[in-house]
């Protein structure tokens, strides 16, 4: 499988236009809907997103805690089930900086009540892996549609 260039995609998905401003200087990557995208990673993650009609999706939407607010990277609702995920794709996987602020990231959302979708949650977490980046996805996506 691969992913197809926006101008190839059939938006099927509900979605909500982000309003979120920040990183706007970052946002480079234009999805089939207009959405405006920081990484080609996510632009592929939300356009494949896109062309499923069991999901509303919405790019960064605020996501509040406890003591702050969060944009993850995709909020999907599943229509049919009524299943709400928030979903962190980490994809700087070459930036130790990057990768040193997951761990806070991570606590913070377990103490804010969201476990991962493999110990029955809502939370999913993606890493970029270049040789399997296309088939995780997929698999994600199949484990949201259920």
């Amino acid at each position: 499988m691969s992913f197809k260039p926006s101008q190839e995609i059939v938006i099927k998905a509900e979605y909500t236009l982000s309003t979120n401003t920040n990183n706007r200087r970052h946002k480079h990557h234009v999805a089939a809907n207009g959405e405006l995208l920081v990484s080609k990673q996510e632009l592929q993650i939300y356009n494949y997103l896109l062309e499923h009609a069991h999901f509303h999706i919405e790019y960064e939407a605020p996501y509040r805690g406890s003591d702050k607010t969060l944009f993850p990277d995709f909020t999907v609702l599943n229509l049919t089930n009524n299943a709400f995920y928030i979903w962190e794709h980490l994809g700087m996987t070459n930036s130790d900086k990057y990768l040193d602020q997951i761990p806070a990231k991570l606590s913070w959302y377990a103490e804010n009540g969201l476990r991962s979708i493999e110990q029955g949650g809502n939370l999913i977490l993606t890493f970029y892996k270049e040789r399997t980046f296309f088939h995780d996805i997929e698999e994600v996506v199949k484990k949201l549609i259920k």
